[in-house]
């Protein structure tokens, strides 16, 4: 009985340690395949997040000028902490209780980021792409059915 539980702790030992080596053994600009991300359909794509920085900035960055606006939703531009052009930040308002999956906000069916929600809860906020009147905003938790938002509006400049 000891020497089997000895030998089940020395497999998992092992196994751990193997995996763990994984990419430190790999050569070098080989990067070790990878599982799929889960909950993710094989056919499915994952949603690119963005960087620690810009993400901060899309949660927390005071209202900018407001370029555009939807049924629940505006866009606004927010000045970035580098050189690089402001962001757009979509931020759409609702009820977006905490859950293990973020949230997929879509553009014309199409993925543009993970929803990043407010401290209240409120709303989530993603950094857009260039946004076009008549555009249609969605968002969808996992795999569910996308809630349609509406269509954007660009305001004049």
């Amino acid at each position: 009985m000891v020497a089997a539980a000895a030998l089940v702790v020395a497999t998992i030992v092992s196994v751990s340690w193997i995996s763990a080596r994984g990419q430190a053994d790999a050569e070098p600009g080989f990067e070790v395949p990878r599982a799929p991300v889960a909950q993710q359909p094989a056919g499915r794509q994952a949603v690119p997040v963005p960087d620690p920085s810009t993400a901060e900035q899309v949660r927390s960055a005071p209202q900018g000028r407001v370029v555009a606006r939807g049924q629940a939703m505006v866009a606004d531009e927010i000045a970035t902490n580098t050189n690089r052009a402001p962001l757009i930040r979509l931020t759409i308002s609702g009820d977006f209780p905490v859950r293990s999956l973020d949230y997929t906000v879509l553009v014309d069916g199409e993925a543009v980021g993970r929803g990043i929600p407010t401290e209240d809860l409120k709303a989530i906020r993603v950094a857009l792409p260039q946004p076009r009147s008549g555009a249609v905003v969605s968002y969808r938790y996992g795999d569910g059915k996308a809630a349609v938002v509406g269509p954007l509006q660009v305001e004049g400049k």
